[in-house]
Parts: structure tokens; sequence; C-alpha cells
């Protein structure tokens, strides 16, 4: 059997980044609208700490089935891009519904009440060490929560990304080193 052209390699691998593109826009857009749309729970009193644990194990399942999908993966550049563009966005909604809930539950935690949007853009300053200060976590259990994120974020963009790029490298080692365009002059990492 003779090996693909460049060309068609080329084509194949566009193709694989269009559909690459279409299962992040839909799994953001569930995500979303189950952000938007479930009803969000008031937290009874001291399991705050016990649903940010359960959803950072969720978080961790995830991306541990993630890796060696990447490894196995035809693309696996393109699958760890993938990966990454939907784990960013479930890490902040994870956050995002936690200082809603909170904010529910206790208005005063944070500067001003908390509505699904500002939760989301409060979130997203915090991953993105913005800060405005338009609103603050106004409690001390709000703050620890906020430092807690601060502290995740740093490992969610440290270790969560050197974990994907590491395994796309496997996946490219184990394919022998044929990067994902199929081109080796210009190969994609």
């Amino acid at each position: 059997m003779t090996p693909p052209r460049p060309a068609d390699a080329r084509r194949a691998a566009r193709t694989q980044g269009l559909l690459v593109l279409c299962r992040v826009v839909v799994a953001v857009a569930v995500m979303c609208a189950a952000y938007f749309l479930l009803p969000a729970k008031r937290p009874d009193d001291g399991t705050g700490v016990l649903w940010l644990v359960l959803m950072l194990g969720v978080f961790a399942a995830v991306v541990g089935a993630q890796v060696p999908a990447i490894v196995r993966s035809k693309y696996p550049i393109l699958r760890a891009i993938e990966s990454l563009a939907v784990l960013v966005p479930l890490y902040l909604l994870i956050f995002a519904r936690l200082y809603l809930a909170n904010s529910l539950h206790d208005p005063e935690g944070f500067s001003r009440p908390l509505d699904h949007v500002m939760a989301l853009y409060f979130t997203v300053t915090v991953f993105a060490t913005v800060g405005f200060g338009d609103i603050v976590a106004s409690s001390q259990s709000m703050m620890l929560l906020v430092t807690t994120q601060m502290i995740l974020n740093l490992a969610v963009l440290g270790l969560g990304i050197r974990l994907l790029t590491s395994a796309a490298r496997r996946g490219i080692a184990r394919r022998g080193g044929q990067p994902d365009l199929g081109d080796r002059d210009h190969p994609v990492i």
C-alpha cells in the first residue's frame, strides 16, 4: 500500500480540523446551555466544599480520559487542542456555578449578588488574572474559594497544558514521528 500524498494528507487534516472545531462548538454550547438553563441550587451549609471536590474530581477524570485518547489519536495535536478547548470552558463553568450557588446562598459573599452572567464574568476575570475589582469576594469563605481557584488556575494552565502537549508528542512518536498535516517541512508543533 502506498502512503498518502502530502496534498491528500493535508486535506484529511483540514477535514479533521473542521470536525474538531464543530465538536468543540457543540460541546461548549451544550455546557453553556446547561449552565444557563439548569436552575442554580443553593448549597446547603457545609456542602460547598463537597461540591467543589466532586466537580474537580469529575474534571480530573475527564482530563485523565483525554490523555490516552490523545496518544491513540491519528491526529494527536488536533485531539490535544480539542481537549484543551473543551476542558478550559468546563473548568470555568464549574467555578462559575460554585460562585453562583454560593451567592444565592449568601448574597453578602460578594460585593454584589451574582447572577449567571456575573458569576461567569467573575470567574473569567479571576482565571485571566485581570481582577477589575467591580466584583470582589466579601466573606472569608468566598475569599478562600477564589484563592483556591487562583491556585488551581496555575495547575490547569501549567500542568494541564504540559500534560496534553506531552500526550500529543507521545501520540506523534507512536505514529513514527509523522506530523499531523503529513508535511515534514511544516509540522504543526
